[in-house]
């Protein structure tokens, strides 16, 4: 063992034995399918909340190829951990002493039922009730599309970011919109409303007083990514699509076949650009790259046949080769695109608890951690099968 590794396991080891930085606070989920609503439960539920979830049957089928766990889908049940399953109607019982309510059900939803906001900060003034939905719960939006069907890809389409995502190198129709990512719109929902919340925990704390927070999915990739949103206004034209990387810096900013997989190349700064293609022994291409760049707008073809030379340069060598020599350079940031199995079988992950292996009803399954890496309060799943 490495003294990093030591000092990795003395300072979150054992995080079972430690307390955690939430005891004491207690949530509820009303979710339905809306997975940005338990994403935030999960958040609190790993640093310590009491996290209660009413089940939904819908939300237990969403799963990829019908994969199940037990009849429920791989979904559901990994934002299930660590949590309790509380009926509808059981949940004013635990009104009383409840801190946060996260309602994913849409606007008026649960006010019809008498577990709205109005409804309840009248009861319970100290409690911080905090709603994710499609367009928030308040406005002319916000009640045109009440009755919207919740999901990930719907939630990226109405912010701009989705459609400033496809292949820049393709006409149209062929360069349409792309999803970003695998449940971003969600997850960056889920984040919002769980951070929110802890904000509002702090504030009660000094206040005595509860607050409402309106989490609007189809707003989080837009305020989240301000640079993509901002562009085209400040610019003065609608940008160009971006796959994955940045279409203005292709080339250098892209991910290319080493002799033995694939590599991430983010090299961005005049030196970094220097030192990448002296990496790759081209040096004469940096200043190529340059002039290149300088008329990308009225000629992208320069940047394309740059590719060409640039990718069959970086396919010579092996993929660790090239980091290696970014590292002993300094830049640029160079890595190796690894898979999720791979990721999966490396001790480090396993020691910082990012990875977890389990025993659910004589099966041994991986799922994901956490990432609270907290020494003295650190956080934590709690599986159960």
């Amino acid at each position: 063992m490495s003294d990093r590794e030591e000092v990795l396991r003395k300072l979150f080891g054992d995080r079972e034995a430690k307390p955690e930085a939430l005891e004491g606070v207690k949530a509820v989920e009303i979710c339905g399918t809306n997975f940005g609503c338990r994403i935030a439960g999960s958040l609190l539920s790993e640093l310590g909340a009491e996290v209660y979830t009413v089940p939904d049957d819908d939300a237990k089928r969403i799963t990829p190829h019908g994969a199940t766990i037990e009849g429920v889908g791989i979904p559901y049940f990994v934002e299930s951990r660590g949590k309790r399953e509380v009926a509808l109607e059981d949940v004013p019982k635990l009104l009383p002493e409840l801190d946060i309510l996260i309602d994913g059900l849409g606007p008026g939803k649960l006010y019809s039922k008498g577990l709205g906001y109005p409804q309840l900060a009248e009861r319970y003034p100290k409690l911080i009730y905090v709603a994710i939905s499609q367009f928030g719960h308040y406005g002319r939006k916000a009640e045109e599309y009440a009755d919207m069907p919740d999901s990930d890809l719907t939630g990226q389409a109405y912010n701009g970011y989705m459609a400033m995502l496809g292949n820049p190198a393709l006409p149209e129709p062929y360069s349409y919109p792309i999803r970003a990512g695998i449940w971003l719109a969600w997850a960056f929902a889920g984040a919002a409303g769980a951070l929110s919340a802890l904000a509002a925990y702090w504030a009660r704390m000094r206040s005595g007083k509860g607050q409402f927070i309106d989490i609007a999915i189809n707003e989080v990739l837009s305020v989240d990514h301000p640079y993509q949103i901002g562009a085209p206004f400040v610019l003065g034209a609608p940008r160009q699509r971006s796959p994955t990387i940045d279409a203005n810096i292709l080339v250098t900013y892209t991910t290319a076949r080493a002799s033995d997989g694939f590599v991430a190349l983010a090299t961005v700064i005049w030196p970094e650009v220097e030192a990448f293609f002296e990496i790759i022994g081209r040096p004469d291409l940096a200043e190529r790259w340059k002039k290149a760049l300088e008329v990308w707008e009225k000629d992208p073809g320069q940047l394309k046949e740059l590719e060409k030379e640039v990718f069959a340069e970086v396919a010579k060598y092996k993929a660790e080769d090239l980091v290696k020599a970014s590292r002993e350079k300094g830049r640029p940031p160079i890595a190796v695109v690894k898979s999720v199995e791979w990721v999966a079988s490396q001790p480090h992950w396993r020691m910082r608890g990012a990875i977890v292996e389990v025993e659910c009803r004589g099966r041994k399954i991986l799922v994901p951690g956490t990432p609270y890496m907290m020494s003295e309060t650190p956080g934590r799943v709690k599986l159960k099968c």
